[in-house]
């Protein structure tokens, strides 16, 4: 589905957010406070659109299910002059090494992780200690005029633009259920000190509609599992997480042989 969707996602983007959403992004990458050379996981990457937004001295690296999103991301870094390494993988069992990160987020996509505890409990595991943790997603509004207002715009106005623009609207149609069926500001708060998060906060943007969590990893307690292996059983990091992916922009092939 995201294969397909990839061409004219950020086209969507803006029009389904009324223009708002590069706003968004910006607000919740001012919940970071990372020194320079600060190595940064953007998780669910897409078309890199938050990544590209981080200031310049940091150090992203990309990592998507989607190989066709992130050679749209590569493109988009070379038109920017700036580097964001792509790594494909899949986020219930990151190829990154054990606190190989300063910092990591999430921009509209922790929503579709098929097991949100598990991906979290990834993402405590590739952070450094003290590292933070910043997700922008949707969110249900707490007023109730809100919420039945913006209810009616994705069942109605979602489908029907996807359609009018992007020529299908099967994949919006899961936007809308997977934005409907997510917990909500408080519930994804409180999972992420399940999760072993500390100092969690979060607050709300457009009228309760979306939302920035953020949360620190605590110091390990307990061991960790090791990085997983490539298909070839060699690591596919270094003890810092130093993918062998992440030094050049990603084609498709590549991608596809380091998922």
């Amino acid at each position: 589905m995201f294969e397909a969707v990839a061409p004219r996602y950020d086209r969507m983007n803006r029009i389904l957010s009324v223009g708002l959403d590069q706003g968004w992004r910006r607000a919740a990458l001012r919940e970071l406070d990372c020194a320079p050379g600060s190595r940064i996981l953007d998780l669910c990457c897409g078309t890199g659109d938050l990544a590209l937004l981080l200031p310049r001295g940091l150090r992203p690296v990309g990592c998507d299910l989607t190989p066709a999103m992130l050679e749209i991301a590569a493109a988009k870094a070379t038109r920017h002059r700036v580097a964001l390494p792509g790594v494909a993988g899949d986020a219930m069992r990151l190829p990154f090494a054990n606190d190989a990160f300063d910092a990591a987020v999430v921009g509209f996509g922790i929503r579709n992780l098929p097991d949100l505890e598990r991906g979290l409990d990834e993402i405590h595991r590739v952070l450094a200690p003290g590292g933070k943790l910043v997700i922008l997603e949707f969110s249900r509004p707490e007023n109730r005029a809100v919420r039945l207002g913006h209810g009616a715009w994705l069942r109605l106005a979602v489908p029907g633009l996807a359609r009018l623009v992007a020529s299908g609207g099967e994949p919006y149609d899961y936007l809308k259920d997977s934005i409907l069926s997510f917990p909500d500001a408080g519930a994804l708060a409180r999972t992420l000190g399940g999760a072993g998060f500390s100092a969690v906060s979060y607050r709300h943007l457009a009228l309760g509609t979306v939302a920035i969590h953020s949360g620190r990893r605590g110091r390990r307690t307990a061991p960790r599992d090791p990085a997983p292996e490539a298909e070839n059983g060699q690591r596919t990091t270094t003890a810092r997480g130093e993918t062998e992916a992440a030094r050049f922009s990603v084609s498709r092939s590549a991608a596809r042989s380091t998922a």
